[in-house]
């Protein structure tokens, strides 16, 4: 049963999300926000110190949303790598559509990293403990050569997050209009070629 500021905060992120999709992140403001969920823009400051915060709230949920219903689907592939590939890909091509389809500017983007890191811990956590029950399956069955699984999910998320978020990095600093995933997206995909040809029996 989730409590009033919580319905009120969910709220808030889902109509902040339409304005967002509509107008951008950059030119959506807290009146357009406060408007579309019927408060007053005061009242917003009670849950969020600013828009960049509702954002990064409101697309983490989405996301979390968004990765139970790729985890099923992921368990309807035959075969880990062809699993964690999938997953790992979709979830990259997620993260990096949320800011695209947000138009997020490379500048704001640098605002709202911190706040996402913070929040996004919890989340990688649960990702970790799936693609570690995906690996360990694997070895049950004799697919792949015992080994620390959850190490080897440790890797592949944190890896992963790393080449995605170096370019991003590199974008900020170069102060680049757009950020161009592709490079990072095929790194992650020959690490996890690499990884798992060389852990198959």
């Amino acid at each position: 049963m989730m409590s009033k500021k919580e319905v009120n905060k969910e709220k808030i992120g889902k109509a902040a999300m339409k304005c967002f999709m509509k107008f951008g992140l950059d030119k959506t403001t807290l009146d357009d926000i406060a408007q579309s969920v019927g408060l007053n823009k005061a009242s917003l400051y009670y849950y969020y110190k600013n828009k960049e915060d509702i954002f990064v709230e409101a697309a983490l949920k989405e996301g979390e949303d968004y990765l139970v219903s790729l985890q099923q689907k992921v368990l309807a592939k035959k075969g880990v790598e062809s699993q964690v590939s999938f997953y790992m890909e979709s979830r990259f091509n997620y993260y990096k559509n949320v800011l695209n389809m947000n138009s997020v500017s490379v500048e704001t983007l640098n605002k709202i990293l911190p706040r996402f890191f913070e929040l996004y811990e919890a989340l990688m956590k649960r990702e970790k403990q799936f693609l570690s029950l995906l690996i360990k399956k694997a070895i049950d069955e004799g697919e792949l050569e015992k080994t620390n699984t959850e190490k080897i999910a440790s890797v592949l998320i944190n890896i992963s997050d790393a080449l995605k978020h170096s370019v991003e990095q590199q974008a900020i600093l170069k102060m680049e209009s757009e950020i161009d995933y592709s490079n990072s997206l095929k790194d992650m995909k020959f690490l996890i070629s690499l990884m798992f040809n060389g852990l198959k029996k």
